[in-house]
């Protein structure tokens, strides 16, 4: 479970953990000197928890956004003119959402039935999403896409599964299925929200003295000037929600992306999702 240097300089875990110990005992010793260190080892509950914020895409009426070429495009692609833009053909956007993968850490005290500790409380989980995002897929990658393992993006009418695989076998840690529908929404409305900076405020959690609750405020006041809407993918940056009928809400920042097609065009951002 606890693994020391060859040096004996330092402990660790190195991700074969089965489970958590509270106050396992590492012995160290030198001649007749003898000395001990607890230490508690957390690991994640299984099965992980997934969220997607909206279990059922659908392609969003009017707007409409180029086919993209399987062929690589070249560093002169961009400098394509509208004609050849369009012999491409162009599809209804399908709306996105956001992934996000949960868990509780746990241990087992060192009472003989194992009873399970839960770090800071069981009512707490913990948002791992970063760390698992390279061992994320889709059972079937043409009904929808998923952008760095965050934004799930609707492809074509069917159904899949979102996925965390074990990085030391085969296993699946989590899944989620996802439904792409073949009907249609419209959007109702739209805010824009412009985010020139950010205000972080930190301060004890009222549900755990071990918890700092960190609360992030968006500033919308540009304070130099020609200071420009988009030089940061953090910062400078607009925020846009739209709300769908059916009642649906989506989040979205960035800029706009390229539109065609016959339909009203609408203005929209590009694929990046924002809480």
């Amino acid at each position: 479970m606890v693994v020391v240097s060859d040096r004996c300089d330092y402990v660790f875990v190195n991700g074969k953990e089965v489970k958590g110990k509270v106050n396992a005992m590492v012995n160290f010793t030198y001649q007749y000197l003898s000395a001990p260190l607890l230490v508690t080892v957390w690991v994640p509950r299984l099965p992980l928890q997934i969220d997607v914020s909206d279990t059922e895409l659908s392609q969003i009426k009017g707007w409409r956004v180029p086919i993209v070429s399987n062929k690589r495009q070249t560093r002169d692609s961009d400098d394509e003119d509208e004609d050849e833009r369009k012999g491409r053909g162009c599809a209804l956007q399908y709306q996105h959402a956001m992934v996000r993968v949960f868990t509780q850490f746990v241990a087992e005290d060192a009472s003989p039935w194992g009873q399970l500790s839960y770090l800071l409380g069981s009512d707490w989980q913990f948002d791992i999403t970063d760390l698992v995002a390279d061992f994320m897929k889709l059972e079937e990658p043409h009904v929808a896409q998923l952008q760095g393992g965050k934004i799930l993006i609707g492809q074509e009418v069917g159904m899949t599964m979102v996925q965390v695989l074990s990085p030391l076998s085969d296993s699946i840690l989590a899944e989620k299925t996802v439904t792409v529908l073949d009907d249609k929404v419209t959007i109702t409305d739209m805010g824009v929200q412009l985010v020139a900076g950010l205000s972080l405020f930190l301060q004890p959690s009222t549900a755990s003295s071990a918890a700092i609750v960190a609360t992030a405020v968006a500033q919308e006041l540009l304070h130099t000037p020609r200071q420009s809407t988009g030089g940061s993918a953090l910062l400078n940056t607009l925020a846009v929600q739209f709300r769908f009928s059916p009642a649906k809400t989506s989040k979205r920042q960035g800029r706009g992306h390229d539109l065609c097609g016959d339909e009203e065009q609408i203005k929209g951002p590009n694929s990046r999702e924002s809480n």
